[in-house]
């Protein structure tokens, strides 16, 4: 259920309140053994109930004219939230892998995001400023209280853009802080980050055939970053890649 208030200039204030619902997946349920990609020992729990999510946000927005842009507020109640609980425990048999416990427990996500534009998706010059951030907790109950692990740190960002004729360039800059809120058993913090990527691209219609050659430069600043969402053995083990370069042909009909 929801709403939106318009306001004079292009402005308007809106609600929402939805409701959803998961069932457990069979990983979650039924898995006993080593995970090579996480490095873990998982061990599933058959008795995992239902998870439900209630969630609020409110929101305002401006979608007229050169400068748009959106802003809002949330939270979500979750109960019998599904997680993966690092038991202390290890497997020897296994390269001494965490062993890593299905578990359920009630827990709370409250948040923000925003972003302000300029001439987006237009001809000619346009730019994105934009941020988000949020924090997750436990409720009590379960095996254990605090932080939620595995959460995103906190970003702010800018994107340039141009498009004339058949051209866009682009360049997005994001500044990832440094994640200190972490579940108690996850080792950190994970590092601030600064990640710069760029692309050019050329696009053009041959024989209703639609034809785009491109460029992506990525982590042009061959940052060391390690995102607070990585599964823990995978972040501290293996960052994510440096800089690199892809050039390629995209054609589609």
């Amino acid at each position: 259920a929801g709403g939106m208030l318009n306001l004079d200039g292009g402005y308007g204030v809106g609600m929402a309140f939805t409701v959803s619902q998961r069932a457990p997946s069979a990983q979650e349920l039924y898995s006993y053994g080593p995970h090579d990609a996480t490095a873990t020992f998982d061990v599933g729990n058959s008795n995992l109930s239902t998870e439900t999510s209630r969630n609020l946000e409110v929101n305002i927005q401006k979608t007229v004219g050169l400068m748009r842009g959106k802003a809002s507020i949330y939270q979500n109640m979750f109960s019998n939230y599904v997680y993966g609980f690092y038991t202390g425990a290890y497997s020897p048999s296994n390269e001494n892998f965490s062993v890593v416990q299905s578990s359920q427990a009630n827990a709370t996500i409250r948040g923000a995001e925003g972003e302000l534009t300029y001439n987006w998706n237009q001809k000619g010059a346009a730019g994105r400023i934009f941020g988000d951030v949020s924090y997750g907790k436990f409720n009590g109950g379960g095996q254990i209280s605090g932080n939620l692990p595995l959460q995103p740190a906190p970003r702010m960002g800018l994107e340039l853009a141009h498009r004339t004729g058949g051209w866009l360039t682009n360049a997005t800059y994001i500044y990832g802080l440094q994640q200190t809120r972490l579940a108690s058993f996850e080792i950190g913090p994970t590092p601030s980050y600064s990640l710069l990527n760029g692309s050019i691209s050329y696009s053009e219609k041959i024989n209703k055939i639609n034809w785009t050659g491109y460029m992506v430069l990525k982590n042009l600043l061959n940052q060391d970053i390690r995102y607070a969402t990585t599964p823990m053995p995978v972040r501290l083990y293996a960052p994510q890649p440096g800089r690199s370069i892809m050039v390629g042909v995209k054609a589609s009909f």
